[in-house]
Order: C-alpha cells, then structure tokens, then sequence
C-alpha cells in the first residue's frame, strides 16, 4: 500500500529554482525513519523548523518550495501521483484525456468541503484556475505549471473540462502538485490580495487548517475534523492524527540543528552535511534524508550578458571547476557530483553526457587564450582590451543555504586559479526579482526539481525566462532546443521523450549553458518521539501520517 508521502512537487520555476534557493526533491530514502512500534495515536502536537517564511502564502504566487513545505496539509490536489508515476483519483474522481490531448475531463467528488465550509465543486476549479492566469495575480510558478492553458469550461456542478492551447504531457503531474491545489472561492472573492499575508486567509480543503501566523517567527496549523477524501493508496485516509503542528523560521543552521538537540524542536529541516556528525551520536535523533530528483546544484551562465554571450569564455569557466573535488571536500562523502543537468535518478537522464565535459584546467586556460584573454593584472585576473575578466554571481542572502554559500565560496577560488573574478552578490528577496527578470547577472544557481526531464523546458526554452515563470537563468534561446522541448510535449511515448531530453542534455552541457556541480539530500533530523515521520516526493513530510508517542 502507498502512503501519502507521494506527494508532487514539480519543476518550482523562476527564481525558487535559480536565485531564491534550493528545491525539495525525493528519491530513495538514505536513511530509514522508522517507526519504533507501537499502534498511531491521535493527540499532541510537533514543532518544525525551517530556514525561512515562503515568498507569498499564496500558492498560486509563491516561487519558493517552502510553500509546499508548510501548506501541503492544508490544500488538496486534483490528483495524486503514486510512487510509480502513475495518477489515481484525489478531488477528481476520474478524468478523461480527448485523443488529440487538448481536452481533459474531470469529474469531481461531490463530498469535499472547504475549510470555511464551501463547497468543492467545478465552479471551485475553474474560479481557482482563473486566479492563476489573471495578470492581476502575478502568478509565476503555478501559471508555467498550467503550460499552454487556455480555459476552464464547467460542464455540471461536478464535471469540468480544462482545455489547451496545444498538447501538454505533463500536465497530470502538475495537476498534483501544491502550486495547482484550491483555495475557497469564498476568499478568492472576498480577499484575494489577502492570500498572500497567510494565517487564516489560507483556506483549503486539507487535512490540516491554517490557524495562526506570527510572521518571521512562526505559523501554527491545526487538524480538521472530518477529513475524509485522502487518495485511495493513502495508509491512513482519514483525519490527521495530530492535533496541530508548528512551523518555527529559523535561518541559522547552528540554531537549527542547537534547538534539536536541546529538545526545543521536534523535527530540524535541512541539516547541512557537516552537521550530521554532531547529530549522529544523539541518542534521542533519528536523520531522515533522500536524494534529489530533477536538476543537480547547478550554474547557470547568462548567454545574453558579456562575457559569457561568447561560447569559448563559457566553455573555459565550465572547464575551470573541479566539481568532483569540491564537493567531496565540502560535503565529505555526503553528497555525489552531478554529471548533467539531470540528477542520475531523474526519469530521462542521459548517462552518455557525463564524459562530454569537466574539469580540465589547460583546456580552460588554452580557451581563454583563444578569446583574447592572454594579459592578466595586478591581481592575477586575465584581462582583454584592459577590460578584467570578471563575473557576478546574484543570490537571494535569506534563501541561500549554508551549503550553497559554501560552494559559491569554492567555485570563486576555482576559477580564480584560471583568471576569473566573480563577484558575490547576496539581494534581498525584491532585488533578486528584479535582477533576474532584468537579466542584470552573469551567474544564477539552484536545483529545480521534477518528476522528469519535463524540467528542462522550465530550465532552457526560450520563453521560460525568470521573471515570467521560467528558470531559464541562462537565457538560452536556441531555435533546435524548443524544437527538441515542444515535440516532446506532443510525444506521449515515454522513451520518445526521454530521447529528446538526452539531446537538450548534451548540448546544454556542449554548448556550456550550465556548470551541474553536487547533487543534494534533503535532510530532516527528527526526535524519536515522532514516529510516522515519512518524505513524499519534492522530499515533502507527510504530516497528516504523523503521530507522537
């Protein structure tokens, strides 16, 4: 039987995925939680910490997978994808998909209720939808989720029918997604600018009601009695067993994984590798860790800005970095190096790329040369035309994990080695924005995640910009790449797609679009007193099946 750890989260597009910080992936698990006995009990309450408070509470604004974090109890989906990719019922009882795949039919459950006490119904969905899409909104993630939308037709008050401008194959897959779950329409009516402020403007129809916020420090989420519509695969489809959690934000690592061990805390997200060392030896702490699905830690090197709009300066800066050392030197065995722009485990990796490119120092020297790079300055920085070779990395200072500042750190020292100066330069969260929907930068970097290589439209179609609901960082705009990407959206064979994904693979990697580095786990340390504490996909806490002994 499946549990409710299945839960989706897709490519996060724009700047969640490069700019605003890491995503939340899963794979296999590193480390079991396991259950310590003993029968589930209903009662009691955990407190979670986790580095920061979302962009926007609103999900269909949000950029940032902290909102799936915090709100994946709070807000169910239309469907639910299993542990073996395959799609049954949630909120939609059934759909059909018409044979040129511009037309899908949903009939709904007519027993959901939200949380307020208005009905889930067609008019829900297409109110819901229709947010989404508003220019009003300034939805970004959630609109790239819908692709090539068109319209919501109600066709009763339990069947509607979402219909597309073209043939979107992922679509089920964003359907079950965080970004895609409904809020009431009575607060969409009423106080839709208020969504995003949270507290008790976040209404779905999930298992847990949002009932407090506190911003900065904490948000407070209690159980609903008479949650009755889990997916069918759910080990435990009825209400939640806790009476509520609490979600602390608490940016410092050492803060983090201190109050954990202190007791303070009942569960630390995102423990950084060199921590773990310290926790494992805790007695009363169990680590609960799964890998990356999607994309690796990856730069991206802004095709549209000097100096990288020439291939050879971006080839050179690609060569220059020793990934495999950095990471087993940062991560101590922790983590792996990433090889493409895929991790390893992603449906439509493409192992063929992993010798097409790395590290080699002559080639990066041998490479500037050849683009006129051949003097260097006072500091040992290679100039043209007295003009320094000098780079500027943008990221977001409070989504930014210790890890990743870690290797912003290296990767700067490793370039160094050849002539490149990049500069660091932490924005607060507007800065960021504006930054990369400007194309102001030189260097983006995060790690999507996915279910597949779908991501790799969000991340280098020419359209998927940041800013506009892509994270195409590197601002490829590659006539062969869309082609490759838009086929596959038509091809309905899985092998057909993964081909075309192997193709868009190699020659990002060719072409130096993007430098892959160390492929990540999420990590949750957690008090043995939680048991049932279980990761759905996008490495998401399933905490409708959690329960305190």
């Amino acid at each position: 039987m499946y549990s409710r750890r299945n839960f989706l989260t897709l490519s996060v597009g724009s700047l969640a995925a490069f700019g605003l910080g890491s995503s939340l992936v899963a794979c296999a698990d590193d480390s079991s939680p396991g259950d310590g006995g003993g029968t589930p009990k209903s009662g009691g309450s955990i407190t979670f910490a986790t580095t920061a408070e979302p962009d926007s509470w609103d999900l269909h604004v949000s950029v940032s997978t902290l909102s799936a974090l915090t709100l994946r109890a709070v807000y169910d989906s239309l469907v639910y994808q299993k542990a073996d990719g395959t799609f049954e019922p949630w909120l939609a009882k059934s759909w059909e998909i018409s044979d040129d795949g511009l037309r899908y039919s949903f009939v709904l459950r007519d027993d959901v209720t939200f949380h307020d006490g208005t009905a889930f119904n067609a008019q829900a969905v297409k109110v819901n939808f229709d947010h989404i899409v508003d220019p009003a909104t300034k939805s970004r993630n959630s609109k790239t989720l819908l692709g090539p939308y068109d319209r919501t037709e109600v066709t009763g008050d339990f069947t509607v029918v979402v219909h597309l401008r073209s043939p979107y194959s992922p679509l089920l897959g964003a359907l079950s997604s965080t970004y895609l779950s409904f809020h009431s329409p009575a607060v969409l009516r009423a106080n839709p600018a208020d969504i995003a402020s949270g507290g008790k403007f976040l209404v779905g129809t999930g298992p847990f009601v949002s009932s407090s916020l506190t911003p900065g420090q904490n948000a407070v989420f209690t159980r609903r009695p008479g949650y009755r519509w889990a997916p069918a695969s759910a080990a435990h489809p009825g209400e939640a067993y806790l009476d509520q959690y609490v979600i602390q934000f608490l940016a410092d690592d050492a803060a983090r994984v201190g109050a954990l061990t202190s007791g303070q805390l009942d569960v630390a997200d995102q423990i950084p590798a060199t921590r773990l060392a310290q926790l494992r030896g805790q007695p009363n702490i169990k680590l609960v860790s799964r890998e990356t699905v999607g994309s690796p830690f990856t730069y991206s090197l802004n095709t549209t800005k000097a100096p990288f709009t020439e291939r050879d300066v971006r080839i050179a800066f690609q060569s220059a970095v020793d990934t495999e050392a950095i990471t087993q030197g940062l991560f101590q065995g922790t983590y792996t190096s990433g090889r493409s722009v895929l991790t390893s485990s992603t449906p439509g990796y493409d192992k063929s790329v992993e010798q097409i490119w790395g590290y080699d120092k002559n080639r990066a020297i041998s490479t500037l040369e050849k683009a006129g790079f051949t003097t260097t300055d006072s500091e040992g920085y290679r100039t043209r035309d007295g003009q320094r070779l000098s780079v500027t990395l943008a990221f977001a200072a409070s989504f930014t994990t210790e890890e990743q500042r870690n290797y912003h750190t290296a990767l700067k020292d490793a370039v160094k080695q050849v002539g490149f100066e990049v500069v660091l330069r932490p924005l607060d969260t507007p800065s960021i924005v504006q930054t990369f929907a400007s194309g102001d930068y030189h260097l983006g970097s995060g790690a999507p995640s996915a279910i597949d290589g779908s991501i790799l439209r969000t991340l280098f179609y020419s359209s998927q910009l940041p800013g506009v609901g892509g994270a195409n960082a590197a601002r490829v705009n590659d006539p062969e790449i869309d082609g490759w990407l838009d086929e596959a959206l038509r091809t309905r064979d899985v092998a057909g797609q993964n081909a075309l994904y192997g193709k868009v693979q190699r020659k990002a990697l060719t072409e130096a679009y993007v430098l892959p580095t160390f492929v990540s786990k999420r990590t949750y340390g957690v008090q043995q007193r939680v048991q049932g504490f279980e990761l759905g996909a996008g490495n998401l806490p399933v905490l409708p099946d959690v329960w305190v002994g």
